[in-house]
């Protein structure tokens, strides 16, 4: 067990930000790779071809793309602006992108090119702790100078003042081929080649086989590794079998048998194409164009033997390709045309033979690029075999040789971190200002042809590219994505949450399955095995996001990318390596092994596969290339696979023949990542055999049991002792409890945050727990408290809790409530004026009660206290507020005809509604339109009150249900009493063993001064030996202890467990949940009550409610809810008709009815639907 500590101890010790490493690696690799290699494919990425011949080609970064630089952020002075200037002035943290551009302008007879440099493209939020932020290289006391904790994460951004993270997203790879079966329907296949087919029915042959019900499908969606060609996605549909004669006097009497074989045309949607096209037809415009090629092709490196079974269906899709084909040229004048090239034609987007190839050349399998040198014929070949590979697992599928792709396991998956999902914005943005640029040259050169006619053309650009090129537009568009839905979909961005330490760090690395969360695919909740070690088991929600969000595990993280030509290189040159294009399909032998490079079959290796894989793992082991490749030989299947792609999950595990003293030497974390470990994907796990426990001579091993929990499930005390649902459960609370969540709090000005006065260290820790929570663990989360189990007095029953109220007095779980308000001047009239925006008219901060511009006219809000306010309106600092206080004085101005301002009204600012604390800071700000703005933070002191929730770490909660005072509270033969008393029937149930293992240690950790290790799967006989060192302490076995009644000091006839427990103060608080009102605001609509506390609304009475207060005889108290404090209103109603309302023959009777109950049936008449009512 010291071993695999000493792991984890070097581990958090040595790497920097270890718990967000994944988003700065993601990050890092998006400043340096992927945004660079977009814009050098995107070149030039602007190609305006005018009537004339003449050209306009704009490279961005230079010809060669590599001009591209990068500024931290600064103000108009080259002052650098620190994060937490930007959070309290509500404005963005951000980097400037610069790069040279080269306008190129090709004449007839010359090419002329311009040169301008630092060019601002664009600015981006910048990552706290990313290569460019001041934060990384500061050190704890200079963090803290800057406003930020002491022991700050970084991985988020600052936006609008606003901490938003990126939560990471969980998808389908691209680039990945998949496998399945679905119903069959009409609307699933969509018409080939433009002919609308009618549904191919099964043949009513008296003894016949019966159709089959599922057709097969296989898909992928490719992109090129620069981002710059795709996504695309490719669908393959293979029809299913259907019906045929199985009767020997029917086949008697059959004259031709292809009409049960010519119905089952396999198609593909492909990009490019308006509707599927026949596969076949594009194997011969790939120039595969005999039968047997194709054959050859679909079943390369399957033996002869073996192919027979897929004979049969093969000879199907021919024949309903011949079929198809015959079809189709009955329609045609000119029989001499190609029929495949015909199909395929007419359905391209540009229905011209050039157009197929050239979308098959640059769309069909995009990631299959073509490499330098390289001719068509080449490309064509190798995306010949990998549309045959397609093919040839649907077959597999639809022959019961192999079973559908398990999409759910984690090789078909990819994580997308923060820079992955920043690249996609970009990449719109991006295409969007340069398209935006495109066309206001556009729009220049065609209303001012005379000024740039012939080679004036180059004074297009003579003041710059600056007025095409808007580079305040990418700002503006990221932003909103950060403000709303990010790539349209709701839930990827989102506020990080400061209540607790730990609730933080597991926010930046949770996972989101980006899929809607009400459906009700259950096979994507359920915790698939391949996920073991990448995602914690435990680290989950419950409810309606069960299975869909999801927590990294402590020592797992993302890959980030690494060039394929790295590896490219190193297959091709191998000894026994062939190209693909030199491959003819017919000879391809079942001894050779396919390679693949992030699914792009480059070649075979004849022979000495077993050689290369040696070679090249021991170059991922000497860090000659990337520790993050992944190494998967299929010996199966006889296929050699690698990725280099970003997102994947990965993590350490043992070489095979690591001893323990040599870990025992190893001293830093770059010496492990060296010498000991190797980073495993889900791929490459499937291909290895990897051993549970540790150190084996033959295979690569496990680290440690607890390294498959996540951050917040690796402080879990005993969690393998703890019914799992429990650790779920505890891994949920501990997100809501108050502790110290920040250093810099009182530097802050959060909506809300909550702040324990006096947290403690646990006392019975895991490995983790002072790396998870800061420094030492010096973020402390909650209290070590005297625990004792016992029903007492009746006033702990069910899940409730009797505490200790001289405890409570002494100071026990005392937190601060801090709520900040942000009041700003709203501008009321703005426009455009002396070169930039300006706000003509605003509301004004104000003391309207010394003010001699208010005082006389400005009518105050009745009820509300002015009398805290400053000169300048803002209320100072230390004055105790109540919900009645104002904190803001605000005036609007009232304006006469001539927008001249005459009067002043009151608007000023106050608390939400039951707020009360003291004022314990202001600061003052202005905004960028010149508006003053104002944040007051306002804190409120809680000790704990009948209803407040409380929690153990292993998922044990309960509420107070009495305060109990000390005096009256059971205590041992030594005079202890206990803190809390939990009902001892709230454990058989839930099986939270590792509680009362919990206590049983700390109470022998407590005698020998010593803190305990309950690290989980450390040890097998935990509780046998905590039983022995009891007894050796001259202690109860069990931790029982004989105690004595309060109230008449007689001995309980009982022995109670008691002992020191670590609880949770959580944030579910009675004083945020209790409401009244007499009256208040009503809706417009139905004139009840507005619902929530916030907006002065009501408690809904329902129909249980309403059974409850007549059987208890309130029908008084229910007639003035329902009536009085609600929509009570008088109407007419004609007694004759029984109709609301009164007309000139039927005078009405006033009545009382609810004011809805009147709305409802006039909604009914509006239906033609007649009501009468009954006069009373």
């Amino acid at each position: 067990m010291e071993v695999a500590r000493h792991v984890i101890e070097t581990y958090f010790k040595d790497t920097p930000n270890p718990l967000v490493r994944h988003h700065l690696d993601s990050f890092s690799d998006l400043l340096s790779t992927k945004i660079p290699n977009f814009i050098r494919g995107w070149n030039p990425n602007i190609g305006r071809i005018l009537a004339d011949g003449r050209e306009i080609h704009v490279y961005v970064g230079g010809k060669n793309g590599d001009k591209i630089r990068y500024y931290p952020p600064t103000d108009d002075s080259g002052t650098a602006i620190l994060p937490h200037a930007c959070r309290l002035d509500n404005t963005t943290y951000t980097f400037e992108i610069k790069a040279d551009m080269d306008i190129e302008y090709v004449f007839p007879d010359e090419t002329v090119t311009q040169t301008f440099e630092d060019v601002p493209i664009g600015q981006l939020p910048l990552m706290l702790k990313s290569s460019l932020c001041y934060l990384t290289s500061m050190e704890s006391d200079q963090l803290s100078e800057a406003g930020e904790c002491k022991f700050e994460l970084g991985g988020y951004f600052i936006v609008g003042g606003a901490e938003k993270v990126l939560l990471t997203q969980e998808r389908l790879a691209e680039n990945m081929m998949y496998a399945s079966k679905r119903p069959k329907t009409s609307a699933s296949r969509p018409p080939a080649a433009g002919r609308v087919q009618a549904e191919e029915v099964a043949t009513k042959v008296e003894g016949a086989t019966k159709g089959e019900p599922d057709e097969y499908v296989a898909g992928i969606r490719t992109i090129n590794e620069s981002g710059t060609n795709g996504p695309y996605a490719h669908f393959l549909v293979l029809p299913p079998k259907n019906a045929r004669p199985n009767d020997p006097e029917t086949i008697n009497k059959t004259d031709n048998f292809t009409e049960f074989y010519n119905k089952r045309l396999c198609i593909i949607q492909l990009p490019g194409f308006n509707k599927s096209v026949p596969i076949i037809s594009v194997f011969y415009a790939l120039g595969v164009t005999t039968d047997k090629d194709i054959y050859d092709t679909i079943f390369a490196g399957i033996p002869e033997d073996e192919r027979t079974i897929y004979d049969e269906t093969f000879a199907e899709i021919m024949l309903s390709h011949q079929r198809f084909l015959s079809d189709e040229m009955k329609k045609e004048e000119d029989q001499n045309q190609d029929p495949n090239l015909l199909v395929l034609k007419r359905v391209c987007r540009t229905p011209t033979q050039a157009a197929v190839y050239v979308n098959l050349y640059n769309n069909l399998f995009s990631h299959c690029e073509p490499r330098e040198g390289e001719s068509a014929a080449s490309l064509y070949r190798r995306k010949a075999y990998l549309l045959g590979q397609m093919l040839k697992m649907t077959m597999d599928v639809s022959l019961d040789i192999k079973p559908k792709s398990d999409r759910d396991h984690y090789r078909y998956k990819r994580l997308y971190a923060s820079g992955d999902l920043c690249f996609e914005e970009f990449r719109r943005i991006y295409k969007l200002v340069a398209n935006n640029m495109l066309l206001r040259m556009d729009e220049r050169i065609e209303f001012e042809r005379q000024t740039y006619s012939n080679k004036k053309l180059i004074n297009l650009t003579r003041d710059g590219p600056n007025q095409y090129w808007k580079s305040y537009t990418m700002l503006g568009e990221i932003e909103k994505s950060y403000k709303g839905k990010w790539g349209g979909k709701d839930g990827i961005c989102q506020e990080l949450t400061r209540v607790s330490y730990v609730g933080t760090i597991a926010m930046l690395r949770r996972v989101n399955l980006d899929m809607d969360h009400n459906t009700k695919a259950y096979a994507a909740r359920r915790l698939h095995g391949s996920s073991w070690g990448y995602m914690c088991p435990s680290d989950n929600p419950d409810g309606g996001n069960v299975g869909m969000i999801k927590s990294m595990t402590l020592l797992s993280t993302i890959t980030t990318t690494t060039p394929a030509k790295v590896m490219y290189d190193i297959v091709t040159s191998f000894k026994t390596f062939k190209h693909t294009h030199l491959i003819n399909p017919g000879k391809f032998s079942p001894m050779w092994t396919k390679v693949f490079v992030n699914a792009d079959m480059v070649g075979v290796f004849t022979a000495n596969t077993e050689d290369f894989h040696y070679d090249t793992l021991q170059k991922r082991r000497k860090r000659e290339i990337s520790k993050f490749i992944s190494l998967c030989w299929n010996r199966a299947d006889n296929e050699y696979f690698i990725w280099t792609d970003a997102g994947r999950a990965t993590r350490p595990l043992y070489r095979e023949g690591t001893k323990p003293e040599a870990v025992k030497r190893v001293s830093k974390w770059a010496d492990f990542d060296n010498k000991i470990m190797d980073y495993i994907d889900p791929q490459e796990v499937e291909c290895l055999r990897v051993r549970m426990e540790p150190f084996s001579e033959t295979h690569v091993s496990e680290i440690h049991g607890s390294t498959i929990f996540s951050a917040s499930g690796s402080v879990i005390p005993n969690a393998d002792h703890n019914q799992a649902p429990r650790n779920m459960f505890s891994c949920q609370q501990s997100k809501h409890a108050c502790g110290w969540h920040n250093t810099a709090f009182n530097k802050r000005f959060d909506t809300m945050a909550v702040w324990m006065n006096t947290p403690q260290l646990p006392l019975s820790q895991t490995w983790t727990t002072r790396h998870i929570l800061g420094k030492d663990g010096c973020l402390g989360y909650g209290d070590n408290i005297i625990v004792a189990l016992g029903i007492y007095s009746g006033y702990n029953q069910e899940d409730s809790v009797i505490i200790n109220d001289s405890a409570l007095k002494r100071g026990l779980f005392d937190t601060i409530y801090y709520h900040s308000y942000d009041i700003v001047e709203e501008a009321i009239s703005a426009g455009f004026a002396n070169g930039g925006f300006t706000v003509f008219k605003s509301t004004l901060f104000g003391n309207i009660i010394t003010d001699s511009r208010y005082r006389e006219t400005v009518v105050p809000k009745e009820g509300m206290d002015y009398t805290k306010l400053d000169g300048d309106g803002i209320i100072k600092v230390g004055s105790e507020v109540t919900e009645d206080t104002v904190l803001v004085g605000i005036v609007t101005p009232i304006s006469n005809t001539e927008q001249e301002v005459v009067d002043y009204r009151d608007k000023s600012g106050k608390p939400k509604r039951g707020q009360k604390g003291i004022v314990d800071g202001v600061y003052r700000y202005i905004t960028k339109e010149g508006l003053r703005g104002v944040k007051i933070r306002v804190a409120e002191k809680r000790s704990p009150v009948l209803g407040d929730k409380f929690c153990s770490r292993h998922g044990q909660k309960g509420t107070i249900g009495i305060r109990m005072v000390e005096e009256d509270l059971p205590f041992t033969a030594s005079g202890l009493r206990p803190d809390m008393i939990v009902n001892p029937h709230a454990f058989p149930s839930r099986m939270t063993i590792g509680q009362f293992i919990e206590t049983m240690s700390v109470k022998a950790g407590i005698e020998v001064g010593s803190l305990v290790d309950s690290t989980s799967f450390s040890t097998q006989n935990r509780i046998s030996d905590m039983k022995d060192m009891l007894l050796k302490l001259g202690m109860h076995p069990y931790g029982h202890e004989i105690m004595y009644n309060g109230e008449t000091g007689e001995m309980m006839d009982a022995e109670i467990f008691i002992g020191p427990t670590y609880y949770l103060r959580l944030k579910l608080m009675v004083d945020d949940k209790i409401n009244y009102r007499a009256r208040g605001p009503k809706t417009l609509l139905t004139h009840q009550p507005l619902e929530g506390r916030a907006n002065d609304g009501g408690l809904r009475i329902g129909e249980m409610e309403r059974d409850s207060i007549i059987s208890h005889g309130m029908s008084k108290f229910l007639n003035e809810s329902m009536m009085e404090r609600s929509d009570k209103s008088e109407t007419l109603l004609q007694e004759e008709t029984g109709n609301l309302d009164s007309t000139a023959d039927q005078q009405g009777k006033k009545i009382e009815i609810p004011y809805s109950a009147g709305l409802f049936l006039r909604e009914l008449e509006s239906m033609h639907i007649s009501v009468q009512l009954a006069a009373p």
